[in-house]
């Protein structure tokens, strides 16, 4: 799961700081209450926050041809994964940014893909379906530390770095796989990072350094 600033850390992680903000109702769930989740409790508010975050944000038009560029890229993609059919929509925020969650969401940021080639978007892509294929928002839930819940649809999990970090280097080492098996060279996920790199400001808390994903990366495709 690809995110290039601290704020937006993937489809299932949100820490999001705001000083000045209406007042929600907040449901507190404690490290135990979170083991005992079921999946489908999970997918459930995975559902949940890609709600707010559709809410939160302006997504262009079926018709629009930021959209129509999507659709294109993603017709090699399997339609679902574990049974959940696969959704996306193009956010207008210039920010270069990708998310998905367990309930099939993925969501692009129109600034990414104004920087990326088509099968660096692509290569975006698979590891967000990664982060789907491989439950990885089950294990981030089952251990978190806590989580709060607001009536406005606003999820903020508090995830270990050590397990978001190795999360991401999961997905990225599925992307690879998923990209040879459609006959695209998965050094494109190298390619990516290069161009994302130029846009982060700030180590992101929930990934590896890029070099660490690069050197992960050479020596899988390798």
């Amino acid at each position: 799961m690809l995110k290039i600033i601290k704020k937006l850390i993937t489809i299932y992680i949100l820490l999001l700081l705001t000083a000045c903000a209406p007042t929600y109702t907040v449901n507190t769930l404690n490290e135990q209450a979170l083991t005992e989740l079921s999946s489908e409790q999970i997918v459930n508010l995975n559902a949940q926050s890609c709600l707010y975050h559709d809410s939160n944000q302006i997504a262009v038009k079926q018709s629009h041809p930021l959209n129509q560029y999507l659709y294109r890229l993603i017709q090699p993609f399997p339609n679902t994964i574990n049974g959940k059919e696969l959704n996306y929509r193009v956010y207008l925020n210039t920010q270069p940014n990708a998310w998905s969650s367990l309930n099939g969401c993925i969501r692009i940021n129109s600034g990414l893909l104004k920087i990326l080639n088509d099968h660096e978007i692509q290569a975006v892509i698979a590891h967000e379906i990664g982060h789907i294929a491989l439950n990885h928002s089950i294990t981030a839930f089952h251990h978190a530390k806590a989580a709060e819940i607001k009536n406005n649809n606003e999820i903020i999990l508090f995830v270990p770095q050590s397990l978001s970090q190795k999360q991401e280097i999961a997905a990225d080492n599925y992307a690879i796989n998923l990209l040879k098996q459609l006959n695209i060279d998965p050094n494109v996920l190298i390619t990516m990072l290069d161009k994302l790199n130029n846009y982060q400001k700030e180590q992101s808390y929930s990934h590896p350094t890029i070099m660490i994903r690069k050197n992960n990366l050479i020596n899988k495709i390798n």
